[in-house]
C-alpha cells in the first residue's frame, strides 16, 4: 500500500470497513474487530491510528508475528488468514495495515474464556451479535 493511499483512508476515518487500533491492544479487542469485519464484508485494520486519525505508530516488536500467531491463530475461529504489511510515514512512524476479505465460513467467533462470542459490524462499531 502506498503512503498516499494509508493516509486517505485514514483521512476517512473509521467505517463499516475500517478500524484504527493502537498497537498495544489487547489480542482478544483486535480479535473481536476482525471477528466483526469478517462477519460483514471484511475490512483493514490499521495498527498505529488512534481514534481521531492521529497517528501513534507500532512500537511492539515483532508485532506481525504476534497479530497472526496470537490474535488470528488463537481467538478467531475458523482461522483467517490475513494480508499483513507495514507502511512507513515521513517521520519514521510505521503503521500495521492488517486486511482481510469477507469470510466464507461464517459466522466467525470470539474464542476467550471458554466461550464463543458472534460479533457484527453496524457502521464504524462492533457488537455483539443477537441469538
Amino acid at each position: 500500500m502506498f503512503k498516499t493511499e494509508l493516509l486517505e483512508i485514514v483521512a476517512n476515518g473509521e467505517n463499516s470497513g475500517v478500524e484504527f487500533k493502537r498497537d498495544d491492544v489487547r489480542p482478544e479487542q483486535l480479535a473481536k474487530e476482525v471477528i466483526a469485519l469478517a462477519n460483514h464484508r471484511g475490512g483493514m485494520i490499521l495498527l498505529g491510528v488512534e481514534d481521531d486519525g492521529s497517528i501513534s505508530g507500532i512500537v511492539r516488536d515483532d508485532l506481525e508475528t504476534w497479530v497472526i500467531d496470537t490474535v488470528f491463530a488463537r481467538y478467531v475461529h475458523p482461522m483467517i488468514l490475513p494480508f499483513y504489511e507495514t507502511v512507513r510515514m515521513d517521520d519514521g512512524k510505521k503503521i500495521a495495515v492488517i486486511s482481510f476479505p469477507e469470510g466464507s465460513s461464517k459466522p466467525f467467533v470470539l474464542r476467550h474464556h471458554d466461550r464463543e462470542d458472534i460479533y457484527i459490524r453496524a457502521g464504524s462499531t462492533s457488537r455483539p451479535s443477537n441469538p
